[in-house]
């Protein structure tokens, strides 16, 4: 019987930096801190089991180099004649290079993965990173007269996943996919080892159109590499993923009393239909229409006249974005064949505080993968926080970041923006994003990150502040003007509002003073009347 191990953590080792140690475990696992975070805790959780002595070694080996202690354990014990995780990963290999032979095969012993990169002439040409934990389990558990069958299928499934060999294929497969563009940024942040740009066009503000390959249970997105792999044109792969996606759309668009339409296909493709305005059009006779697309397969769609459809659109919006993941939670109206971000004055406030808390994640997300990345090339760059708050009489939620003097930072598109230098006595000048953008914009350099990151390296000359003081004292008294006339609106209102007093005319001076008089006697004792 031939043992094996499992690893438990015991936290960062120490005299370490906590948040140092964080980052490079981020790295190693590629994933976001939320799931790093136990392991730093040091509560023993458990990490890897099944592994050889020699891998639990590695494995631990790697971990330290991380700052993070742990410790090995004596897991369960196998039959001598199965294959340790290695010779799994051996056995594997080969049915992979008998299937891509021009690929170069690496097992990562640390991490528990194979990792594949492709030759010249490779029909599946992204890299591979193939996690064999699982698969090992289930190559265990399985006969040893079927061990060899799941090897081959696992072989072919894990490259089809990767891409199909031909052309045609790949037409009949290809859907459009209606994407938060922050997904697409934090997947060029979260790949380690080289990156194939996934194929995408911007569709409104926040989203973006990309390409899904959808075959059986095989579902991913598509890269640049694929087309490359294909022979094939951007402009051909986006023609035949909307022929398959009309295909598959024949049902009509369901009505609801609330005058809310949407769709029963339940195939995961709902959000996408949102690109074939003919579907819209049969709906929406009246107005122009109106989508929310808070998940991928939900999507609602109304008349931008209907008040009870909006509302009801929005509400059901609100209860799916807690159970799903979150497209986006803005309302899209088609105008002119584009869409674009509509803010009924009714739900502004709402719909502004779920933009708000969308973007909010998405920057705290993004900002955990930017600080990781910075950790590990040593860069030393300050990672600005999406900060928001509630601004106003009308305690609006609003979005703001620091630039700070001397600080090279990366900062959020937000819509205040705040000019702090810790060598002065004077308070931050603080000024709405678009107002600064002729001061200051060129010493802003937009960066390739989704959600957009600015990169700022110096701080604005004496001229430049005194511009920015100027502007942001001029919106402190819009301001207070704007919240005087609210003021005076609300008491006339509130005037108008109020019952109607008749008062009597005012009395002559002379009637007055006999009126005093008269009460003055009329209260003296009798004896002095």
């Amino acid at each position: 019987m031939a043992a094996t191990f499992r690893i438990r953590t015991l936290g960062v080792q120490p005299g370490l930096q906590r948040e140092r140690v964080e980052a490079r475990l981020m790295l190693l696992f590629r994933r976001p801190l939320a799931a790093v975070r136990p392991i730093a805790d040091g509560n023993g959780a458990l990490l890897k089991k099944g592994l050889d002595l020699a891998s639990a070694e590695r494995y631990r080996e790697a971990l330290a180099r991380c700052g993070c202690a742990s410790a090995i354990e004596a897991d369960t014990v196998l039959p001598a004649a199965r294959a340790a995780l290695a010779d799994y990963a051996a056995l594997l290999q080969a049915q992979l290079a008998a299937l891509d032979p021009g690929r170069r095969w690496q097992y990562l012993a640390e991490e528990g993965e194979l990792f594949g990169v492709p030759g010249p002439a490779s029909p599946y040409p992204l890299e591979l990173a193939v996690p064999l934990e699982r698969l090992y389990q289930e190559w265990l558990a399985a006969s040893p007269a079927a061990s060899d069958d799941l090897l081959r299928y696992t072989a072919g499934m894990v490259l089809m996943g990767n891409t199909p060999g031909t052309v045609e294929e790949a037409a009949r497969y290809l859907l459009p996919i209606v994407r938060n563009s922050a997904e697409r940024g934090q997947a060029m942040l979260a790949a380690a080892r080289g990156y194939s740009p996934l194929l995408f066009r911007p569709l409104c503000e926040g989203l973006e159109v990309g390409l899904a390959y959808h075959r059986g249970s095989v579902v991913h997105r598509v890269a640049q590499a694929h087309l490359d792999a294909w022979d094939m044109s951007e402009d051909a792969a986006f023609d035949a993923a909307f022929a398959n996606l009309r295909a598959r759309s024949s049902l009509p668009l369901q009505s609801s009393p609330q005058g809310v339409f949407g769709g029963a296909w339940d195939d995961g493709y709902d959000s996408s239909r949102m690109l074939l305005p003919e579907l819209l059009a049969a709906v929406v006779t009246h107005g122009r229409p109106v989508v929310m697309v808070p998940t991928r397969g939900l999507l609602m769609v109304c008349s931008d006249k209907c008040e009870v459809g909006l509302d009801a659109m929005l509400k059901a919006a609100i209860d799916a974005m807690r159970e799903e993941k979150m497209v986006t939670p803005r309302m899209l109206r088609l105008v002119d064949g584009r869409w674009q971000v509509f803010v009924p004055p009714a739900h502004a406030r709402r719909l502004n505080s779920l933009a708000k808390y969308a973007d909010s994640n998405d920057y705290r997300m993004q900002k955990e993968l930017l600080k990781a990345r910075a950790a590990a090339s040593g860069q030393d760059l300050y990672i600005a926080t999406y900060m928001v708050g509630k601004t106003g009489p009308e305690q609006r939620r609003t979005s703001a970041c620091t630039w700070t003097r001397g600080v090279p930072s990366l900062l959020p598109r937000t819509d205040l923006l705040c000019f702090a230098d810790p060598a002065s006595s004077d308070a931050p000048i603080t000024v709405r994003w678009d107002a600064a953008q002729p001061v200051i914009g060129a010493l802003m350099q937009r960066t390739g990150d989704c959600p957009p990151r600015y990169l700022v390296d110096g701080f604005p000359n004496a001229v430049q502040l005194a511009q920015l003081a100027d502007i942001a004292a001029a919106a402190r008294r819009e301001a207070k003007e704007q919240a005087r006339a609210q003021a005076k609106a609300a008491q006339a209102d509130h005037d108008a509002a109020a019952p109607t007093v008749l008062l009597a005319p005012p009395r002559p001076a002379w009637q007055a003073l006999r009126t005093v008089f008269a009460r003055w006697a009329d209260t003296k004792p009798a004896h002095a009347r």
